[in-house]
């Protein structure tokens, strides 16, 4: 299962971040860490058939471009912190919200919560027993993205959504 759940977050991030932000980006399988860059972290929860959350862990030196790009803006325009929030929320909320259809189904509803920019704090203490169901990482021309994905309960237990078929 959660080779299926890394496959189809891997797809809509790619397919999101080209088509939102003109980023692309590759998958990174061998890098096991966040490399050197300082990095900006954002979380959205989401409840309904099932209950979780997706993080996202993005270079800093990616989001001023993220922005621009999705804002429309010339290269070196001035471009805010709240807007660089902004938008990097934006791109969080919009990839869980073409997620989960692909993960449950297109009949199941969700509710998704406002994305937040999680505090150095708050990224830095993620509870120890949280385990994502599956874990992408990106790289971009000048950084990385890194998506964690987390569903509440026992994953095995649920039952996702694989074309027609169920999988569990």
């Amino acid at each position: 299962m959660e080779q299926l759940l890394k496959s189809r977050l891997t797809q809509v991030a790619n397919d999101t971040l080209e088509k939102l932000a003109f980023l692309f980006a590759f998958p990174d399988s061998e890098r096991v860490d966040d490399g050197p860059d300082p990095t900006v972290v954002g979380r959205v929860a989401f409840f309904g058939y099932f209950n979780g959350s997706l993080l996202m862990r993005i270079s800093s030196s990616v989001i001023p471009e993220l922005a621009g790009n999705m804002l429309g803006l010339d290269d070196g325009a001035e471009i805010s912190d709240v807007q660089q929030h902004d938008a990097l929320k934006e791109i969080i909320n919009v990839i869980c919200g073409n997620l989960l259809p692909t993960v449950a189904g297109d009949q199941v509803e969700f509710n998704i919560e406002a994305p937040k920019i999680l505090s150095s704090g708050e990224a830095e203490n993620l509870p120890e027993n949280e385990r994502p169901a599956c874990i992408v990482r990106l790289t971009l021309e000048e950084g990385f993205i890194d998506l964690y994905f987390f569903i509440q309960g026992e994953p095995a237990e649920l039952r996702l959504n694989y074309g027609s078929e169920q999988v569990q």
